[in-house]
């Protein structure tokens, strides 16, 4: 065995072998990398040269892990430290030279440096080297070239991938030091237990042989009495290892003596002084027996005593069953008994096993199936009453008899032939009985093999079919159908969805699987009641069933879910048009009762593909979500970017809640141009995620599942909190009166305490409150028009400004708008959009005359051009806001903005600021 030193170095250098084909491949494709982009961009030859080199230096490297992993092998302690300096310092070199070219190439020489302090983190003397010589080839070329990556982002980075790989070298030589030291405490410790097994197995063949010779000095009585007295301590470790206690009765002085009190009794205090006193310990019920079994063999007209009872355990409820054999071994000259003297043993799982058997033999002879068991030549040996039952036979009748002589099925050769070869035989077999009657029979046949492997017995199960196959027909029929709507179940539409995978020209896109979940279901349950809800369900079942082509089949999948086969015959205008239909037809009031309800839907549709057969619900559940996240009352086609597995949707629910307690969500802030002034003076905060692994994750696919999974309450808070905190830093650092505007999701609305959320906001950020604004949509109001007007006004009461976001695109907000107390109306972006190059939108121009006559402010969405921001300006619109103005900019950048903003420079340039 080789020192520790030398031990803790042959393990770094092995696993420098294994960790540094990954650099060397990670060198080459970098490398690679770099030659596409010179090839693309530049067509620089001295570039195109440089990753060359780079590659053969990586293939040079790659062979060089490959010699060295077999020199190894032959000498355990040679070291390849030398060579690797010497690549490691040449790769280090040509990256640094290429990163002196900036952009892509500086890119690729950084992260090229970062995976060698991953890769490399063994040996940091080889990771610093290349980390050095890649940060200071390119340092005095960026100088010269005064570009200010070098400090801002270049130098920043380099210091930090060397501290990190400083302490992931420590990190790593630390983890293999403890490494090999459990290994040498596992090693010791294999080596001490194999010695205290032979040790153990010793003392228990010498115990073994000590309870022998107990036995022959308790049948000698008096002549070995005094020897017993001697072997006490003896006797007692004797009686431990084998589980046995011991006990001794001085009958006249009303003393015993008892060996192992703790591990029979729970006791650890002695019960050898005072009176006897086990029998306190024994459960009442079996004191009798005892009682009559002891006075018996006292007065001698026993052998032997031997006597099982139970006993309770000190401060618990558990039961311990315990069996005493002993013998009276000294009496006096009228036979007295003087002493007795006998052994005890936990007889629990004895008694439990016992139990067991008993039940076994219960169930055996109670069961509603019909058990027997055959011997080795498939005769009869035992059954049970049901199996008799099933026959007609006594089980006398049946005893000694060939099992297919009594089953009298045509298929006995099968079955032997399959219980022969795979010990096992299960089906459905037509039998019979009372000689003539036939009768379908379910049979399970086992060979119980011995350990010759020879068949010893064999098991048998069987159940009469005859009533149970009309009830399973029945029960089929039933799972096809949705009891509450009569519609095709979950089940049964699966089926239909097999089919295309069955049947080849179906998958050829002509169908399209859709799936429809109501929006906000849940509130018409919780208000008005489970009969009105399931009375809805069933008017908007009669309405899909009775949707004219090309919808071909609808199942109720859950509670408000539904699922429906289109065939659109390849045309997606078609489809479009179908499925407008079906949207406006589910938005048609609903009378239930007395109530007048109207409800949307969100629908998610996805085209039957030779590529998709097995996921199309699961693709179709993505596009529903994703409807749902646009606000509801919409449908959505799946696309490859909402493909995410319920694995991956759990990983990022889990780091999603981590992110949350950790405060790993910012703030990015839009501007929105005041068409009156010219100037910036209000800006919208929405969520961004940067993760720690997977850097920044788009809202589209975060945001659904945090309104699936009610953390977007939690993720809301933490936008109002910021967004407040900020707009009131701008305020004291005098960038003007800036209004702050922050979206409410219909969780935070629902929640009862969203009054003191946004109080406790403006407190704690001292921000006034007439200069935040919260957005919400119309949708979210319409659940409940009472409730919203009661906890709009409860918000009004602070003084914040509340916007309608989305105008326009709902279908009742119109006629509730004078009653709720909005200050502000939000333009959506399809509407805008209408007007390009020139042309007018009939839509934002009645919006404007309609919030120009109720006195609200207007801002609308997605301007892009300058043309319609000239328009908006022309309407009167008070804001605009779009990518005309700028993108969402954190709160770094979008004050420069905030501050040298106005109108007349946005009125020079077609071309965003940003």
């Amino acid at each position: 065995m080789y020192p520790d030193s030398e031990t803790l170095r042959n393990r770094r250098i092995r696993v420098l072998l294994d960790n540094s084909k990954y650099y060397w491949l990670s060198s080459i494709v970098l490398a690679l990398l770099c030659l596409i982009s010179t090839s693309l961009l530049s067509h620089s030859l001295n570039s195109v040269a440089n990753a060359l080199y780079i590659t053969v230096l990586g293939l040079i490297g790659l062979y060089s892990v490959h010699f060295s992993q077999k020199q190894l092998k032959k000498v355990p302690l040679w070291s390849p430290e030398l060579w690797f300096a010497c690549l490691v310092a040449a790769n280090g070199v040509l990256w640094g030279i290429a990163g002196r070219n900036d952009g892509i190439y500086l890119t690729l020489a950084i992260a090229q440096a970062a995976l060698a302090g991953l890769f490399l983190a063994s040996h940091n003397r080889l990771s610093f080297l290349s980390i050095t010589l890649t940060a200071l080839i390119p340092t005095p070329f960026l100088y010269l070239n005064g570009n200010p990556i070098l400090f801002h982002i270049f130098l920043p980075l380099m210091l930090l991938i060397a501290f990190i790989s400083y302490h992931g070298h420590r990190m790593m030589v630390r983890t293999l030091r403890n490494e090999l030291e459990s290994e040498r405490l596992t090693s010791l410790l294999t080596q001490n237990q194999s010695e205290l097994q032979k040790k153990i197995k010793k003392r228990t063949h010498q115990l073994e042989m000590a309870n022998q010779r107990l036995i022959k000095e308790v049948e000698l009585r008096k002549e070995v009495n005094q020897a017993l007295i001697l072997s006490e301590e003896h006797l007692n470790l004797a009686m431990t290892a084998s589980g046995i206690g011991f006990w001794d009765w001085d009958v006249p002085n009303r003393k015993v003596y008892h060996s192992d009190t703790e591990r029979f009794f729970g006791r650890e205090e002695s019960l050898q002084s005072g009176e006897f006193s086990l029998l306190d310990s024994v459960c009442k019920d079996d004191l009798p027996a005892i009682r009559r079994l002891l006075v018996r063999h006292l007065k001698d007209k026993s052998t032997f005593y031997q006597a099982r009872y139970r006993i309770t355990l000190p401060g618990s409820d558990k039961m311990r069953w315990l069996e005493d054999s002993g013998k009276v071994t000294e009496r006096d000259d009228s036979g007295r008994a003087l002493r007795m003297i006998g052994t005890r043993r936990d007889i629990t799982k004895d008694m439990q096993l016992q139990e067991e058997l008993s039940l076994s033999s219960s169930l055996f002879n109670n069961s509603s199936e019909g058990v027997f068991v055959l011997d080795d030549k498939q005769q009869f040996r035992t059954c049970n009453r049901a199996f008799c039952q099933i026959f007609a036979r006594q089980k006398g009748e049946l005893i000694d008899r060939s099992l297919f002589q009594v089953i009298q099925t045509d298929q006995s050769d099968r079955i032997l032939h399959s219980v022969g070869n795979n010990d096992k035989w299960y089906g459905d077999i037509v039998a019979a009985r009372h000689g003539e009657e036939r009768f379908p029979l379910h049979l399970t046949l086992t060979a119980i093999r011995r350990d010759d492997d020879s068949i010893s017995h064999y098991l048998g199960i069987c159940r009469d079919q005859s009533e149970s196959d009309q009830n399973e027909r029945e029960i089929k029929y039933l799972n096809n159908y949705d009891k509450l709507t009569g519609l095709f179940n979950r089940s049964y539409f699966h089926q239909l969805l097999n089919q295309f995978q069955e049947h080849q020209p179906l998958s050829v896109n002509n169908y399209a699987v859709c799936v429809l979940n109501l929006d906000r279901f849940k509130s018409v349950n919780e208000s008005l009641g489970i009969d009105v809800g399931d009375q809805l369900l069933k008017d908007l079942s009669a309405r899909l069933s009775n949707f004219s082509d090309p919808v071909r089949q609808v199942a109720r999948m859950s509670s408000d879910e539904f699922a429906m086969i289109i065939e659109y015959e390849k045309d997606q205008d078609r489809l479009n048009v179908t499925l407008s239909n079906l949207l406006a037809e589910i938005s048609r009031p609903f009378l239930v009762g007395d109530h007048e309800l109207i409800v949307t839907a969100s629908i998610g549709v996805c085209f039957v593909q030779k590529g998709n057969l097995s996921q199309l619900l699961n693709q179709a559940i993505a596009a529903m979500n994703q409807a749902r996240y646009k606000g509801g009352n919409n449908y959505q086609f799946y696309h490859q970017k909402l493909a995410t597995s319920p694995l991956e949707r759990l990983q990022l629910e889990k780091s999603m809640r981590k992110a949350i307690v950790n405060h790993e969500f910012s703030v990015d802030y839009q501007p929105k141009l005041n068409l009156l002034t010219g100037i910036i003076d209000s800006v919208e905060a929405l969520v961004r995620w940067m993760h720690p692994q997977k850097g920044v994750i788009d809202p589209e696919e975060f945001i659904p599942l945090a309104e699936e999974t009610g953390l977007i309450s939690a993720i809301g808070e933490q936008v109002l909190n910021k967004a407040c905190m900020e707009a009131a830093t701008w305020r004291e650092r005098g960038f003007g009166d800036i209004s702050v505007s922050v979206n409410l999701s219909s969780h935070q609305i629902r929640r009862d305490d969203l009054y003191e959320v946004v109080q406790n906001a403006l407190i704690t950020s001292s921000l006034p409150a007439e200069y935040l604004e919260l957005e919400l949509t119309e949708s979210m109001l319409m659940e409940d028009i009472s409730h919203a007007q009661d906890f709009l006004n409860q918000l009004r009461s602070l003084g914040v400004r509340l916007a309608l976001d989305d105008f326009g695109t709902g279908y009742s907000s119109l006629s509730y708008l004078k009653r709720l107390p909005i200050d502000t109306l939000k333009i959506d972006r399809s509407f805008v959009n209408e007007a390009r190059d020139g042309e007018t939108s009939p839509i934002v121009e009645a919006i404007m005359a309609m919030s120009e006559s109720l006195r609200l402010s207007v801002v609308a969405e997605g301007v892009e051009t300058k043309e319609q921001l000239e328009y908006l300006k022309g309407l009167g619109c008070d804001y605009a806001q779009g990518f005309i103005i700028s993108r969402a900019l954190p709160s770094s950048e979008i004050l420069p903005l905030i501050r040298h903003s106005n109108l007349q420079t946005l009125s020079q340039t077609s071309e965003s600021v940003h």
